[in-house]
């Protein structure tokens, strides 16, 4: 066989997999139930902004490793994360933001590897928020970061236990 026509093949089974790819992904987002309930921009004073925090991905509890698709947290890449009395705000760059009420966090934990990551033990931040989706239950989903050092790490999960007490306050 010739170079170039290796070449040829090389690029046209380059090319079924790329397609393939596509095909699959589009099918993954029209089986997955559509997210709703998460609201507008949170007003409340801001407690903790990380202008820069990598954020890898967004998975069902107790599903590492199966990408929940919702519009604005279905890519990894960069992103700003503002903690505030009200609510969370993520914005990955290039997407749209995503807001989650107060109401709809449930906590934050650690974990060592998600699907697009594997790190060391406890070395990613998980927010554990809980998802309304079209004619299913409720369903806890986990988004997950990477700081760049331990000090931020702890900063989020402090700021997120201080925002679910002051809604828990606020309730009582």
């Amino acid at each position: 066989m010739s170079r170039t026509a290796f070449a040829f093949l090389m690029a046209g089974i380059a090319g079924v997999v790329l397609i393939a790819m596509v095909v699959a992904w589009r099918a993954r987002v029209r089986r997955e139930p559509a997210v709703q309930g998460l609201g507008a921009a949170p007003t409340g004073a801001v407690i903790v902004n990380f202008p820069k925090a990598s954020y890898v991905s967004t998975t069902p509890v107790g599903a590492p490793f199966e990408r929940a698709v919702i519009p604005g947290l279905q890519y990894k890449g960069y992103a700003a994360l503002t903690v505030q009395r009200d609510g969370v705000t993520i914005e990955v760059t290039g997407e749209d933001p995503v807001h989650i009420p107060s109401e709809n966090v449930v906590g934050s934990t650690t974990a060592g590897g998600r699907i697009g990551k594997v790190v060391e033990r406890d070395g990613l931040s998980l927010l554990v928020w809980r998802a309304e989706s079209s004619g299913t239950e409720p369903r806890e989903l986990e988004s997950s970061f990477r700081f760049s050092n331990p000090g931020e790490q702890q900063t989020f999960a402090e700021a997120i236990e201080k925002m679910s007490n002051n809604t828990t306050q606020e309730d009582a």
